[in-house]
């Protein structure tokens, strides 16, 4: 009868697995503006295939799954499954660098689009030469996108070191 319930320190019923908290994605549309504007046109956001998608995305998280998305509207991602889902038209740089962000930030924890997500984000565009860390968070302050500067540097693969605030 009470298998899904436990004592907390204090001597009170909890459940074992708390719901989630509700994690609001407040900056999605603010985020996807962002990168139609500044970083779709990239010179260096480059048409991929698959394999390419596949190599880019194991370069940052060398156990991710990378499917193809024909089929479907949209890319998707997933922290829990470590999957990338790819339709044909998302297979451009700036893209899969923000799926490859999906899987890299705990969407349990963090909203989707959040502050830590753009920092990680960032530090993926960094690496790959898309923008500097500098250039990126000037851009971010202007369009009021929030980021969090400590996930930038707290990526695995850190960021140059010429691209430092």
């Amino acid at each position: 009868m009470f298998d899904n319930l436990s004592l907390d320190m204090f001597g009170h019923l909890m459940p074992n697995n708390p719901p989630p908290p509700n994690l609001r994605d407040f900056q999605r549309q603010k985020l996807y503006r962002f990168e139609e504007a500044r970083l779709q046109k990239h010179p260096f956001n480059l048409d991929l295939t698959l394999p390419e998608c596949t190599t880019l995305a194991r370069k940052y998280n060398p156990k991710i799954k990378v499917k193809d998305g024909r089929g479907r509207r949209h890319a998707g991602a997933s922290f829990g499954e470590n999957l990338i889902t790819l339709p044909r038209w998302s297979r451009q740089t700036v893209i899969v660098l923000h799926e490859i962000a999906h899987t890299l930030v705990d969407d349990r924890k963090y909203p989707h689009h959040g502050a830590e997500f753009v920092g990680v984000l960032f530090a993926l565009l960094s690496q790959e030469s898309i923008s500097t860390i500098p250039e990126l968070c000037e851009a971010a302050n202007r369009s009021k996108l929030c980021y969090d500067r400590n996930w930038i540097y707290h990526h695995p693969h850190k960021t140059r070191r010429s691209a430092r605030l």
